[in-house]
């Protein structure tokens, strides 16, 4: 019988991270589920690692790619795979509380209106201790429309109260579409804005996510400021048209506070850069 939950860790050249992540999820208190870890053609012995845990539980099946996709070509791949009618989306590079996959579940199982669930998350330090915890002002079941409007359109950085991990009806995913591979990395994003505009929205107040220290664990993709800043500009410009549309009034209001944002976004960014480069040649002179 398929499982209720297809849990979806998507891994590139991360193998020792893989170490705590595979464990935490195989330690889930809730156990009618299959782990897909889908690798992104890594070169390091992730293949080797993951073939090991799959070996050993067969709850979990490795796919490996032959090429490189980039996080959101490969994690749609895996999205084809997926039999439960609950996807998890997860990440190499995090630990999971063991009632992760139950909480949210509860949540899909006693609110049909939700399309997808998140959480608080537990941010580490370099030595793996909790450094603080990120939570949102926001009951366990609201409607989407709230999320973008009290948080997402408040956020003059374009940054996400969901981060990496949530899971998602796939019913409600079937309705969307695929996450937009033009805004690489950041496009779980995009599918927050979208699955919000059309669905409820479930929040557990809890960190069940403990996400480890960049420094530990390095971002392997094209992380450029201005990248990032185009991609995150232009979904939320989009979003904003989209949830607006037929009244113009409080739309031209929002774009104007847009491209307020955008502008103090930009600055932000450039002077954060111009700090990283003095702190370079300070430590090249040293």
């Amino acid at each position: 019988m398929s499982p209720r939950i297809s849990a979806i860790l998507v891994t590139y050249n991360r193998a020792n991270a893989l170490h705590q992540s595979i464990p935490s999820l195989l330690n889930q208190t809730c156990d009618d589920f299959e782990l897909l870890v889908a690798d992104d053609a890594s070169t390091d012995n992730t293949a080797e690692v993951c073939r090991s845990y799959a070996a050993a539980d067969k709850r979990i099946r490795y796919i490996g790619r032959s090429a490189n996709q980039g996080m959101p070509g490969n994690l749609n791949l895996a999205l084809n795979e997926a039999a439960g009618p609950y996807i998890a989306v997860l990440h190499d590079d995090d630990i999971y509380s063991p009632v992760m996959l139950e909480k949210w579940r509860d949540v899909l199982d006693e609110h049909p209106q939700v399309g997808f669930v998140f959480n608080a998350y537990r941010a580490l330090d370099e030595i793996g201790q909790e450094r603080c915890i990120y939570r949102e002002e926001l009951p366990l079941c609201f409607p989407g429309t709230l999320l973008l409007e009290s948080h997402f359109f408040k956020r003059w950085r374009f940054t996400s109260p969901v981060w990496g991990s949530a899971m998602i009806r796939k019913a409600a995913l079937d309705g969307l579409g695929n996450f937009q591979e033009c805004f690489g990395f950041w496009s779980d994003v995009e599918m927050w804005l979208r699955l919000s505009e059309k669905y409820h929205v479930g929040y557990v107040d809890e960190p069940l996510i403990s996400v480890a220290n960049p420094e530990v664990y390095p971002h392997l993709f094209d992380d450029r400021a201005s990248r990032r800043e185009k991609a995150l500009e232009r979904m939320f410009r989009e979003a904003r048209l989209e949830h607006y549309r037929g009244k113009p009034i409080k739309l031209a209001v929002e774009m104007m506070r847009h491209f307020a944002y955008a502008a103090a976004s930009r600055t932000y960014e450039s002077g954060c850069s111009a700090k990283r480069r003095v702190r370079r040649v300070l430590r090249q002179r040293s």
